[in-house]
């Protein structure tokens, strides 16, 4: 198993955030501010949630733009015959959210965690332009002490190998 230092990295991993388009962004990606691994995510976050950074955390979350017109029109619920607004499922989104991250900071700000793994254990859903890995878990250590695995988000965007955060998830 690789450890992380949450402490060492920190620094090292700038989040860019803005819109996307059709065409690659900034720095040639996709979805700017993406992570190139699950491991890479899930320390981005750890990071975000010790320092209560909410931008380096909005950063590796889908935003409105990548959500409405890069993934909304290949889900399954933006089809015209299911009817769901898609303003309506990014309110869901943003209020949920704000919710978890919430209760995220009263968990996890101020701590100084280590990464020992991050995966997802569902399904693995395809769509046309990227996939989806659900049931998304971290494994952590304080203090030389293993943390039972934690879900802190639960599903995460794959577009090509740029990995975002759908939404955090509500412990």
């Amino acid at each position: 198993m690789r450890r992380t230092s949450l402490i060492l990295v920190s620094g090292l991993l700038p989040i860019l955030s803005g819109s996307c388009g059709d065409a690659p962004s900034v720095g040639g990606q996709r979805l700017p501010g993406s992570a190139g691994s699950l491991a890479e995510l899930a320390t981005t976050v750890l990071v975000g949630l010790a320092a209560a950074d909410t931008l380096r955390l909005e950063g590796v979350r889908l935003t409105e733009i990548e959500h409405n017109e890069m993934v909304w029109p290949e889900l399954p619920a933006s089809a015209p015959e299911v009817n769901y607004p898609v303003d309506l499922a990014w309110k869901n989104i943003r209020t949920r959210n704000r919710a978890a991250l919430s209760d995220l900071f009263g968990v996890y700000e101020d701590r100084k965690l280590q990464l020992i793994d991050a995966e997802c254990r569902g399904s693995t859903e395809a769509f046309e332009s990227f996939v989806v890995h659900t049931d998304c878990w971290v494994t952590l250590e304080r203090d030389g002490d293993l943390i039972p695995p934690q879900q802190i988000f639960k599903d995460v965007l794959d577009w090509d190998g740029e990995l975002k955060i759908f939404r955090y998830y509500e412990p």
